[in-house]
């Protein structure tokens, strides 16, 4: 059998110095001792004596008799010597034990702390994520992702609401026909006025002439005595042939204007700077341009000044146009064409109502020819005013013919 060990070690009563102290030299541990020694030589004594046999019964015999007579050469057949040798054996037996339960209970509370083996790490047990949409090629799959709560799909935006960039365009000055009378209580005719708009870019003859009917056919300029013809119709395209040019327009007018087919015609061939025959066709399949002007008839400006006189007015202002700004302090220069009796062309400037600067001059050429005049004005202190050029009559001094252009001076 294996020997009881005397010396164990204590952890928790070590040393200040960390040296640890055999619990071995304790007052209790010494006190143990004999009876220790006791215990081992009768148990060892005992060994000694067991012989090894098949037949149960002799092993018994030689262990209660052989044995015990020995020690105390007593007669092994005698009941009372058998009792006697139980009670000599027996009571070493009970002290050993009663040692080895005090010693054992000893050593159960003084025995050090037993630490918990440490644990080996584990991985922590993989949770099966729900099932996401493929990691897009090119996606770092090993950075965990949080998956987003789903949401409606964004909202379908039509085509023609898409952020689509407007057209290039560029600025053009073209000149453009406007109906309105001569005077007041005078026959309407055609005026002339160059306004600056926007072209398709780059510009091209046709985006040219577009501009200048969409200006001519649209709604007149604030504060001009002029009319619309035209309410309701727009130009869709010009095409310009070797022989003529063909303008289509959504629909025909139905304006009782005598000179509105004419307005368009002036436009068109002044745009181009082409006096070729101009043919319409209607979108709407309508067969009249305007009353008493047939798409089946190709139309143009009348050569003979005095058809041409009742078609514009006898006095156009080119320069300042209509609603400019002009340098203040300076002199107005003002340029234009005119048909008047004797060349005679009047104009004055009016501040608030109120003459501030007045003259005459003449064109180059007197009626029923058309020709260029000029003239200049004082210098203009700023502010804003009207020019007004006109042809006044003869014979009583009333107007005959006018047009009136508001300007700015800063």
């Amino acid at each position: 059998m294996n020997p009881v060990p005397t010396g164990s070690f204590r952890g928790a009563e070590d040393e200040p110095d960390g040296t640890p102290v055999k619990s071995g030299n304790s007052g209790i541990d010494r006190g143990l001792g004999p009876t220790e020694d006791r215990l081992r030589r009768a148990l060892e004594q005992d060994a000694r004596s067991v012989t090894p046999s098949h037949r149960l019964g002799a092993i018994l015999a030689d262990a209660h008799g052989e044995s015990f007579s020995s020690v105390r050469g007593g007669s092994s057949g005698s009941p009372e010597g058998v009792e006697s040798r139980h009670r000599r054996w027996l009571l070493p037996a009970a002290a050993a034990a009663a040692a080895l339960l005090v010693a054992g209970t000893l050593w159960a509370v003084n025995r050090p702390p037993v630490q918990a083996p440490p644990v080996a790490a584990t991985a922590p047990t993989a949770t099966t994520p729900p099932a996401t949409a493929p990691t897009p090629s090119g996606s770092p799959s090993s950075i965990p992702t949080q998956t987003a709560e789903p949401t409606s799909p964004p909202p379908t935006v039509p085509a023609s609401a898409s952020a689509v960039p407007p057209p290039a365009t560029v600025p053009v000055s073209v000149p453009v026909y406007y109906l309105g009378p001569v005077a007041s209580g005078a026959p309407v005719r055609l005026f002339r006025e160059f306004v600056t708009t926007t072209a398709g870019a780059p510009a091209t003859s046709q985006s040219r002439v577009l501009a200048a009917l969409r200006l001519a056919m649209g709604t007149p300029p604030a504060g001009a005595p002029y009319r619309s013809a035209w309410n309701g119709v727009s130009p869709q395209s010009v095409l310009l042939g070797p022989g003529g040019i063909t303008v289509r327009l959504s629909s025909g007018s139905a304006s009782a204007e005598p000179l509105a087919t004419e307005q368009l015609v002036w436009t068109v061939q002044a745009a181009l700077g082409k006096t070729l025959p101009v043919r319409f066709t209607l979108a709407d399949g309508g067969s009249q341009i305007s009353p008493g002007h047939p798409v089946t008839s190709s139309y143009t400006r009348p050569t003979d000044p005095m058809a041409v006189l009742d078609q514009v007015a006898p006095i156009w202002v080119d320069e300042p146009a209509r609603g400019s700004v002009v340098t203040a302090g300076a002199p107005l220069r003002v340029t234009g064409v005119a048909s008047t009796f004797e060349a005679t062309v009047e104009w004055e400037l009016l501040r608030n109502g109120r003459r501030v600067d007045k003259g005459v001059t003449t064109a180059a050429q007197s009626a029923p020819a058309r020709a260029p005049y000029a003239f200049s004005t004082k210098p203009v202190p700023a502010g804003s005013y009207v020019l007004r050029v006109f042809e006044g009559s003869a014979k009583d001094g009333s107007t005959v013919a006018e047009q009136r252009v508001p300007l700015t001076a800063r």
